[in-house]
């Protein structure tokens, strides 16, 4: 339920006379105002440029703590009134000039502020394995090497909900299930049908985990009978590519809202921001498994959001399982999947309820982006077999069911492994669900296998 609305005066009396300091964590120390003008003069993508009254507006995302935190809010907003992105979560979006950042974050009612930043699908690069047949039309199904990499097991009898949340869907495509119009997707992009991919950067993840199998056409995916799963889409970006991270959530939380049961994130952009590392972290412990693409950048910078501690930070490898020279590396790189030269869907010519016949093309593209929708796959063919088991089991047992490659153990290079579907499934049907688990930690910290014992078995003396 919205809050009631605050007369601006009377809340910006309250900016004025607050003094609690809220805190952000960052490299380095002072207030909160002063990271987020570090952030602002550093060149962060934002969507600014703008003024009021000769003062730079800025867009920021606030977390409020209260009722008078979000007539606040909204006071300096130069509307008056932000952009709801989750009412549980107490957070919005608004626009307001540079000048009040220190008002909003010195107010006991305000419990952060972060830009909004720019956020992007993580580019896919063209690579030597596997480019042949950009944007053609395939006739006879194809198995791309991924499919069997990732040792797929049949899917269980227990649908599983998958959200996707990158440019849109393509939901006319001969090879990917038709959605309902009306209920099976969100955008928070105004003009922008979450039903429409102008990128084809979300058809192509989408494809990945669902493409319709044993069709006689196209490829085949992880999950290839859309009788077993759902996919919801969530339009975090627009059909250029690019979007908010304001956007980025707002997409997230209503694939929650609308029972997803994974969400799959190929997509990155800006730095660490406390209100999405909380809002991502309530997600996960609501019990949605969240899976992002680690980056593209070749380097180990962290990428987010694949770097919050509640979401499996994916690496890629190609079709001889080596590691791919821009997959990002870092502490927390969680596990590893193909992302070099993967085969998918991609749109067609058709628009929304124009009638067209069912089209659509095929492309084979590389990046952290091709392997995250991979483990977003097997997360739900093996929870399809485990529907009592929570995301933190189903998480546990991709981990610890990887196929190590690199050095012995866990590694920042390709995390605990290559999922592996049958690994996981054997994994959960030998210990059940009722195992303890890790706490979100990420990357190899995530699960420590026992180390083995150096004491020697008990000699048993014969009677």
């Amino acid at each position: 339920m919205k809050f009631a609305s605050f007369g601006v005066a009377a809340v910006a009396g309250a900016l004025l006379t607050g003094s609690a300091y809220a805190g952000f964590p960052d490299a380095h120390d002072g207030s909160l105002s002063q990271n987020l003008d570090r952030k602002l003069d550093s060149g962060r993508e934002l969507d600014s440029g703008r003024e009021l009254d000769g003062e730079e507006l800025v867009s920021v995302i606030v977390q409020y703590k209260d009722e008078e935190g979000y007539g606040i809010a909204n006071s300096v907003d130069v509307e008056h009134h932000g952009r709801d992105i989750s009412h549980e979560h107490k957070t919005e979006v608004i626009t307001t000039q540079r000048k009040n950042l220190d008002l909003l974050a010195n107010n006991p009612h305000i419990a952060a502020v972060d830009l909004d930043e720019k956020m992007y699908a993580l580019p896919y690069i063209r690579t030597n394995d596997g480019n042949a047949g950009e944007g053609e039309r395939r006739l006879e199904e194809e198995i791309p090497y991924g499919i069997t990499m990732i040792e797929p097991i049949d899917q269980g009898i227990h649908s599983v909900k998958i959200c996707v949340v990158d440019t849109g869907y393509y939901n006319n495509h001969e090879d990917l299930p038709i959605l309902d119009v009306d209920n099976d997707g969100f955008s928070p992009y105004e003009g922008q049908l979450w039903n429409v991919d102008g990128h084809g950067h979300g058809t192509h993840c989408a494809g990945t985990i669902g493409a319709i199998g044993k069709n006689g056409k196209g490829v085949t995916s992880v999950n290839p009978d859309p009788s077993k799963f759902s996919f919801f889409i969530g339009k975090g970006l627009t059909n250029s590519g690019s979007g908010s991270s304001s956007g980025v959530l707002q997409a997230v939380e209503t694939c929650k809202e609308n029972g997803a049961n994974i969400i799959s994130m190929s997509l990155g952009g800006g730095g660490f921001s406390t209100v999405a590392n909380s809002t991502y972290a309530s997600i996960y412990d609501a019990g949605v498994l969240i899976v992002a693409a680690a980056g593209n950048a070749g380097t180990s910078a962290y990428s987010y959001p694949a770097s919050y501690s509640s979401i499996m930070s994916v690496a890629a490898v190609d079709s001889n399982e080596n590691r791919a020279s821009f997959s990002q590396y870092n502490d927390q790189v969680e596990i590893a999947a193909p992302g070099v030269g993967v085969k998918s869907t991609l749109p067609g010519q058709g628009l929304p309820g124009d009638g067209s016949p069912r089209d659509g093309s095929y492309a084979s593209w590389s990046g952290t982006s091709m392997a995250c929708p991979h483990v977003a796959g097997v997360a739900a063919l093996v929870w399809s077999h485990f529907p009592n088991c929570s995301n933190k089991h189903i998480r546990q047992a991709l981990i610890a069911s990887a196929r190590d490659k690199g050095a012995a153990g866990c590694d920042r290079l390709f995390g605990h492994g290559i999922v592996s579907a049958q690994g996981a499934y054997d994994y959960l049907k030998e210990k059940g669900c009722n195992f303890e688990v890790v706490e979100a930690q990420g990357g190899c910290d995530q699960f420590h296998d026992p180390p083995p014992s150096t004491t020697p078995p008990p000699i048993t003396q014969p009677p």
